[in-house]
């Protein structure tokens, strides 16, 4: 494990890129990244996790702009509505995925979830690495890391961590659920999203 300063964004490029695990923060809580592409840095995901297929819970994905969701999903009309209110920002989108869109890990699921963070750190490096798979920084059932030092604490293992403190809140990121008629919230971050009335 190695720690590097936030301003390094050569070096969290670079370690991206190169296959490994990143944890750094974002507007919400830690988080831990790898490329979307790094079948090495999957399986090191998953260990540092402790995620099993079959639990159900899907890593999200970070594309490089809110642009490129309808690569990875299937954009209704509702999703159009979140998109354009609440991307970039503290919310994570489930959606049907894009039959089109295969990947060795989302093939095993028909949803996926997509986030942009509203972060200058993601802004820098999602052109140069290339859409990401992002989950909170913990071990299963373990609180979300706030602090680089939470990090080191309980995931001793991963392989680089970005210091300093989330920028904003204690919380994750909002998740609502747009594959059905109505808006679900999954769960509830610093974001407030009004729920759905019928």
């Amino acid at each position: 494990m190695i720690q590097i300063s936030k301003d390094s964004t050569s070096q969290i490029i670079k370690s991206l890129k190169s296959g490994q695990v990143v944890a750094l923060p974002t507007e919400t809580v830690f988080g831990l990244a790898i490329a979307l592409n790094s079948a090495t840095a999957l399986e090191k995901l998953i260990y540092l996790k402790r995620r099993d297929l079959k639990s159900g819970k899907i890593f999200t994905l970070v594309p490089i702009d809110k642009a490129d969701f309808s690569t990875y999903a299937v954009i209704t009309k509702l999703a159009r509505e979140y998109i354009g209110k609440y991307v970039p920002g503290e919310i994570t989108l489930i959606l049907h995925k894009n039959p089109e869109f295969h990947h060795p890990y989302f093939d095993h699921f028909s949803t996926i979830g997509l986030r942009l963070p509203k972060s200058p750190l993601f802004s820098h490096i999602l052109p140069e690495t290339g859409p990401l798979l992002l989950t909170s920084a913990n071990p299963r059932g373990d609180k979300p890391a706030i602090s680089s030092k939470e990090v080191a604490e309980s995931l001793p293992k991963v392989d680089v961590i970005v210091e300093g403190e989330t920028t904003k809140g204690k919380l994750p990121s909002t998740v609502v659920d747009l594959t059905e008629k109505k808006p679900i919230i999954i769960r509830q971050g610093d974001l407030k999203i009004p729920r759905f009335k019928s």
